[in-house]
């Protein structure tokens, strides 16, 4: 693709972002929540267009803005009348002071909130996630009130210094939250914390019907349960592998009698197959449906610790079988004690092993040269014998168990007239 074609592309890529901003209503909106200062050549909803075109357009540091812009048709973007020199950083910089200062989180929900009612968006359910940025430098915090670039254990488990993201979006993708919070926040006081926000957001634009909140594992506490409840929600979780609930729904899962569902898929072609089992139970007083769900798709990481475990313990079943055969019994009896200890301690995952005293006669060694004519000596021995194979059975069985986990919801059986059950709560 030549510079031209490049060129065109990127105009026509901006060109459709700039007509959705302005179809949206947001440079008005902005300009209405922080509003124009009469000494400042640009508007705070100029510098917003300028930094989000940019971060389409690649991405440059803000001291590179002012350079982007002379290469771009900024009046047709933004707004006539706009020079690319007053887009410095200076400027830019100063509008996001007043952005933070007008309290940028109400700023975007408002905004957000009024693309959901203009477009008539989908509020019935949210899905909640957290990330985190690693920063370095020696930041200092001006208050209390200010973002606290705090150390705290990032995703890969280090002790850094950092700041926390954390995002809602509807069932499309689309954000209806975001905040930027202290680095060493954990999700467990960030959930309860962004429902009684979502919920607020919701009664301010006169949207307070029940709503369902999605969060990983860390949703799973007594504040969150609590605080989906006060906010007219109800949640959807994957429960953690530790709890006694989760623990024991699995294990009743290994039943015979279980009457798991029939396999189904989610996507349209080479999708992933589920099977679903459903129970119930209470979790700090409060009632939960348990979904126990079989996938197809083994998690990675637990598809090598399988196969980890598999080699160590064919690994140590060799050296065990290597070990008995040099090492021989003169009494039977002390070769059958032998034989129960080993039955005992040996318990294969993925193996089958048949364990048996057997019994050899040879010709007993003595020193020297045997007398001319004389019958040689016999003796008997006993060696413990095993015969090992690969269990495909207890294999397939593993993978099972390894690919379930545990959702817990309050999600009614029926809500809002449509039947929510097991296998539409897995979708949502």
């Amino acid at each position: 693709m030549n510079v031209q074609v490049k060129k065109v592309y990127r105009n026509d890529y901006l060109n459709i972002i700039s007509a959705l901003f302005k179809k949206l209503g947001l440079p008005q909106l902005i300009d209405h929540l922080v509003p124009v200062d009469p000494q400042c050549q640009t508007r705070v909803s100029d510098a917003v267009q300028a930094i989000i075109y940019n971060m389409f357009d690649g991405r440059q540091a803000l001291v590179h803005v002012e350079r982007w812009a002379q290469e771009i048709d900024l009046e047709k973007l933004i707004r006539p009348g706009l020079h690319p020199s007053w887009l410095n950083d200076d400027a830019l910089a100063r509008h996001l002071d007043r952005l933070y200062e007008a309290d940028i989180h109400k700023v975007i929900s408002t905004c957000l909130i009024h693309i959901y009612r203009k477009e008539g968006l989908s509020l019935r359910a949210f899905h909640a996630d957290t990330t985190d940025k690693t920063v370095y430098g020696a930041y200092e915090s001006a208050s209390l009130e200010a973002l606290q670039i705090t150390h705290g254990y990032n995703r890969h488990h280090r002790w850094q210094k950092q700041i926390g993201f954390g995002l809602v979006g509807n069932e499309d993708g689309i954000p209806f939250y975001g905040d930027v919070h202290d680095g060493n926040l954990p999700d467990k006081t960030w959930n309860p914390e962004v429902l009684s926000r979502v919920h607020e957001q919701l009664k301010q634009a006169k949207m307070e019907d029940e709503w369902i909140y999605v969060a990983d594992s860390a949703a799973m506490t007594k504040d969150t349960l609590a605080q989906t409840k006060a906010a007219n929600a109800f949640l959807i979780t994957r429960g953690p592998s530790s709890l006694r609930i989760v623990k024991r729904a699995l294990a009743e899962a290994d039943s015979p009698h279980i009457p798991w569902s029939e396999p189904f898929t989610l996507a349209e072609r080479n999708g992933a197959t589920y099977r679903v089992w459903e129970t119930s139970s209470t979790y700090e007083g409060h009632p939960v449906r348990l979904i126990v769900v079989e996938s197809s798709a083994l998690d990675q990481r637990k598809g090598k610790t399988l196969e980890k475990e598999r080699t160590k313990e064919a690994e140590l079943l060799r050296e065990e079988q290597a070990r008995w055969e040099r090492h021989p019994f003169s009494c039977r009896e002390d070769a059958e004690q032998a034989l129960a200890s080993l039955k005992a301690s040996l318990r294969p995952r993925f193996h089958r092993v048949e364990a048996a005293v057997e019994e050899i006669v040879r010709p007993k060694k003595r020193r020297g040269r045997p007398k001319k004519g004389a019958e040689p000596e016999v003796e008997t021995l006993y060696f413990l014998h095993l015969d090992v194979e690969f269990d495909q059975d207890a294999w397939e069985q593993a993978r099972r168990k390894a690919s379930r986990f545990v959702l817990v919801t309050t999600v009614p059986k029926e809500w809002k007239g449509q039947p929510m059950d097991a296998q539409e709560i897995l979708k949502l």
